[in-house]
């Protein structure tokens, strides 16, 4: 009998070793690497080392390719070309997943794949982490709402696909479109962070609480400049595809790795300047696994499980329907026009000091130099000349004009 208490004694404990070794296999050291994001990234780096805007045609395919490997060849994505000048094209990648019932309402969710070099963390791993959700949705069931897959080329050019993205939609698809989530540089700084608005929203709050790691973006940090974007502020993270849609209306929700620790304004990929490589040819997966290693899987991790959740969460389709009350009136005060309307007053104020402060300068330049000038047609009369005196009195009348002028000839 002690023997066999013994016995299984020995056995839970060899079990529970076995069953733990398993569990924290993909994020302990080493075993982290055979994780699915970690497998992703890695082949988008490895297979796809050049993503530059402009040529990426074969790219688009093999992108296309993965949607319907992912998913048993059950869904489709598209590749939509549109011009990045006359000579050169992008291609943006698109799958839809539609739900059981029949519903006008959809979510975007995005992230850019053009790169300069590798672009490990900027952004392969944005796209592993779509690639992952569209493959957990797909398994999932239930979708409350239609959903589109998109990953955008030419963001590094300047928005340029999601631009493009939102030009091909009508008003009722946009009036329609509930939230864009969009995954940019996801793996690679200090903290994760999620950016719905710059203050604190329903969305921002239901999405944070699907993990301990995700914590919303610091609000209002940023330095004043009209010109950007046309906000009222500027911030690194509107370098990024979801800006587009925001400006349209449409709810967004950003997540993004960094710090906004190094100054008090200022975002910073990272204190590390080793992983502080965001468009640079460091951006590869060998710095991002060797300085990064397991944390950069559960970063992506993170990511994958909030948007999943949250998607699939009950409270999602009220809350998100929600959101667009919650959004800062940018028709009002960061439109195109009130910023150009400052920074005309700005110049007409501008101009007005300059042409006073000219006129001042010409003034004290008038009196330093000017002269006496004496050839004038007329001199000043003598008061003799003027009036008679004594015996030069005239009876009545008036004096003649030589007794009250003298002229040239008679000049002084």
């Amino acid at each position: 009998m002690k023997r066999a208490v013994l016995f299984a004694v020995v056995l839970g404990i060899v079990l529970t070793c076995a069953f733990s070794s398993t569990a924290f296999a993909e994020t302990s050291d080493g075993g982290y690497k055979n994780s699915q994001a970690y497998t992703l990234v890695k082949k988008i780096c490895d297979e796809l080392p050049v993503r530059q805007a402009g040529k990426n045609g074969q790219t688009a395919i093999w992108l296309q390719n993965e949607f319907a490997d992912l998913t048993d060849g059950q869904i489709q994505a598209d590749v939509k070309e549109f011009a990045i000048t006359d000579a050169t094209k992008g291609y943006n990648v698109q799958a839809w997943l539609r739900p059981n019932t029949a519903t006008n309402k959809q979510i975007i969710i995005g992230a850019h794949y053009d790169a300069e070099g590798q672009g490990a963390g900027d952004n392969a791993a944005g796209v592993a982490a779509v690639l992952m959700i569209m493959q957990r949705l797909y398994k999932s069931g239930g979708l409350p709402v239609n959903v589109c897959f998109v990953l955008f080329d030419g963001e590094e050019l300047g928005l340029l696909g999601s631009q493009n993205f939102l030009a091909s939609m009508t008003q009722t698809d946009i009036d329609n479109t509930l939230v864009m989530f969009n995954l940019d540089s996801i793996a690679n700084g200090d903290n994760l962070y999620l950016w719905c608005e710059n203050k604190h929203t329903d969305l921002a709050e239901l999405i944070t609480s699907k993990s301990d790691m995700l914590r919303e973006k610091p609000y209002a940090k940023g330095t004043f400049n009209l010109a950007n974007y046309y906000y009222g502020y500027t911030e690194i993270p509107q370098n990024s595809d979801q800006t587009p849609f925001r400006l349209a209306g449409i709810p967004t929700a950003l997540f993004f790795s960094g710090t906004y620790d190094v100054k008090p304004w200022n975002y910073a990929e990272s204190k590390d300047p080793n992983k502080s490589v965001m468009n640079s040819a460091q951006d590869t997966f060998d710095n991002l696994d060797k300085y990064n290693g397991a944390q950069f899987v559960d970063k992506i991790n993170a990511v994958v499980n909030s948007v999943e959740q949250t998607v699939l969460d009950g409270e999602f389709v009220t809350v998100a329907a929600n959101q667009r009350a919650q959004l800062v009136n940018l028709k009002v005060w960061y439109q195109p026009w009130w910023a150009r309307l400052v920074c005309a007053i700005v110049f007409a104020i501008l101009v007005v000091l300059a042409v006073l402060y000219y006129r001042k300068l010409q003034k004290n330049a008038i009196l330093g130099t000017a002269e006496v000038k004496n050839n004038s047609v007329f001199s000043t009369p003598q008061a003799e000349d003027i009036f008679a005196f004594g015996d030069k009195k005239t009876n009545g009348g008036s004096p003649p004009a030589e007794d009250v002028f003298t002229f040239d000839d008679k000049k002084k």
